[in-house]
């Protein structure tokens, strides 16, 4: 809840939840990246070509779509799980999902929805290689040449 509850705050001070809000064309450009992002780990494996899909914005739009219904998803598994650990205590939450069984059932299909977002993204992590894996955990990459010296690395 603490690692969410930064991440969104971090958006809304930094201004970052302009680029995730979802555009018209998103729905054509997500099925274009789904095909893309379903091929890539084979292509990578084949070390065949595969052709990434052009976007002139910070995200793609199936990044915007799922970098957008995961902090949703995460408020709404926060509350249907105070629902269902204090049901009598939170009867009222519980009575906003329609009952503590249904929010059970909430819970459940939530959890489902954040492994829809985690296992594609650690398949692409590793099909990319180990490079993006380590630029993920330390920010830099060894891959992207920076001819320029901070002044931390002085």
């Amino acid at each position: 809840m603490l690692n969410g509850t930064i991440y969104v705050v971090g958006l809304l001070m930094g201004a970052g939840w302009r680029s995730l809000l979802p555009r018209r064309t998103d729905l054509v450009d997500a099925l274009k990246m789904f095909r893309y992002y379903l091929g890539f780990p084979f292509a990578r494996l084949t070390h065949r070509a595969w052709l990434h899909p052009r976007f002139n914005t910070k995200y793609n739009a199936l990044q915007r779509a799922a970098y957008f219904v995961v902090p949703v998803a995460g408020i709404l598994s926060i509350a249907t799980g105070w629902a269902i650990h204090k049901p009598m205590q939170l009867h009222w939450l519980a009575a906003l999902f329609g009952g503590f069984d249904k929010a059970r059932v909430w819970h459940f299909w939530l959890m489902g929805a954040f492994m829809l977002f985690v296992v594609p993204h650690v398949i692409l992590v590793f099909a990319d290689g180990w490079d993006t894996l380590r630029s993920m955990i330390v920010g830099w990459s060894t891959k992207v040449s920076r001819p320029e010296v901070t002044a931390n690395e002085e």
